[in-house]
């Protein structure tokens, strides 16, 4: 563990080159911005009546950002936002994002996951391929994780996830990042259990978004407390309430002035 350490140290050291500064995480995102799916949601135990009061609330909103020419529109840059908000008023943002990749600089960081509050935020950056990692792979081949946060850092190779060293560091860097109403409030969310094709449906999603990938964050800070999937009692079901305004998440959750409708793909002609 100390050498890969030691060999992921010197491969995220070049690949940073003599960068001053931490990269920002929404510098990927500035281009024009569109509105792709915005849904709202309750969670409740699953055997909840359906006239209990919610757990919490979420808004499930997708923007997608101009990055390439009209006909590569389905791989413009999006951001896939989770927007919770608890009893007591508290809100968090989830998020899990995919920015501009480079194919012939892999080695470049990019935005993969995070996991915000009103006060802090926890962030997991990408790099590298998703290739093997053996013996016959180079020693900066992989796909290598940066989580970044006021509570501190960590380098390590997807791979190591379930490593005790790398849990227990993340638990270190979670419990110094949130306080404790923060993670009382975040645990509630491990325990929500969604199907993996979830999606909004017809033209409004694409097939690679799912309501499930902003948990991921959630489920790599506190992986230690996320609960067997069996054991996973909360599920989602349609609010009835009006969705508001997003103007009141603009500031937490980084969201342009400005978001008109996501352009639909127009289908190719068919062959004849």
């Amino acid at each position: 563990m100390r050498v890969r350490g030691l060999v992921l140290a010197l491969c995220l050291a070049s690949a940073a080159g003599a960068r001053a500064q931490e990269p920002d995480w929404f510098d990927a995102f500035r281009d024009r911005a569109f509105l792709q799916g915005d849904a709202s949601f309750i969670a409740r135990e699953k055997t909840a009546p359906p006239e209990s009061s919610p757990l919490f609330r979420a808004r499930w909103v997708v923007v997608r950002y101009r990055g390439f020419s009209e006909k590569e529109r389905e791989f413009w840059p999006y951001r896939n936002l989770l927007l919770v908000t608890m009893p007591s008023g508290s809100r968090y943002v989830l998020e899990s994002s995919y920015g501009f990749r480079d194919e012939k600089h892999l080695d470049e960081e990019r935005p993969f996951d995070r996991l915000a509050s009103e006060r802090t935020a926890l962030e997991i950056w990408m790099s590298g391929t998703a290739g093997e990692t053996g013996a016959d792979a180079g020693p900066c081949e992989g796909s290598r994780v940066r989580v970044r946060a006021p509570g501190g850092s960590l380098d390590f190779f997807l791979t190591e996830l379930s490593s005790r060293t790398v849990r227990a560091t993340l638990a270190e860097i979670t419990a110094a990042t949130f306080d404790e109403g923060e993670r009382r409030d975040l645990v509630v969310l491990l325990r929500m259990s969604i199907e993996s094709n979830r999606s909004l449906g017809g033209d409004v999603m694409t097939s690679n978004v799912q309501l499930r990938q902003p948990l991921l964050a959630i489920f790599v800070a506190f992986r230690d407390e996320a609960p067997p999937v069996e054991k996973r009692t909360l599920a989602f079901a349609p609010d009835p309430a009006p969705p508001g305004d997003l103007a009141a998440w603009r500031g937490l959750a980084h969201l342009p002035l400005d978001l008109p409708l996501f352009p639909a793909t127009v289908p190719e002609n068919p062959i004849r």
